[in-house]
């Protein structure tokens, strides 16, 4: 018995938008606490809060974005997240004001809330039913592809880029991944 056909264009439509998602932010994790530093003055305290909204904001989102996702047509929610979280790049490098730079934070990292657990839920949907235990193994390969080499390559450009190039690469890695999501299609 044939096995049901993994590859698909759908498929590494999801996975290469998936991995842009995380490279994006895993490129910008190790380098903003220099950010803040530098741009703000922003002391060790004030950093770990700063970077501490975006995870709250992201759990606070998550057992609604769920509900959302069963109740609404999941692709335009997750382009949506995905827009939202794409523009937040470009917000952080016009943000002139810590408070506006925390406001951006709790704003990302709800978009990352809702368009992670949308990308979860649309590569199930789009994945035949033998074989998603395998699927989602790659899927979340994505994501640990782009933790290895997101950090890596934020501090590597940390040492010898601005800052606004830094974010300038999110923003573009961002972008990149909301046309690939923009392809999948979806049941």
């Amino acid at each position: 018995m044939a096995k049901d056909k993994l590859l698909s264009p759908n498929f590494c439509y999801i996975l290469a938008a998936n991995f842009l998602l995380f490279f994006a932010f895993y490129l910008l994790l190790p380098v903003l606490p220099f950010y803040l530093k530098e741009q703000f003055m922003a002391g060790k305290s004030m950093i770990g809060f700063i970077l501490s909204c975006y995870t709250l904001a992201c759990l606070c989102i998550r057992p609604f974005s769920g509900y959302l996702l069963d109740t609404f047509s999941r692709k335009p929610l997750y382009l949506l997240s995905y827009l939202v979280f794409t523009i937040i790049f470009g917000g952080y490098m016009i943000a002139g004001a810590l408070a506006l730079f925390i406001t951006l934070r709790i704003v990302h990292g709800a978009a990352f809330g809702m368009v992670s657990v949308a990308g979860n839920t649309i590569v199930i949907d789009i994945l035949p039913s033998s074989r998603r235990g395998e699927g989602l193994g790659y899927y979340g390969l994505a994501n640990n592809i782009a933790m290895s080499f997101g950090p890596m390559a934020g501090l590597f450009m940390h040492g010898t880029c601005s800052y606004a190039f830094i974010f300038s690469c999110s923003l573009i890695s961002g972008s990149l991944g909301l046309i690939m999501a923009s392809l999948v299609r979806t049941p």
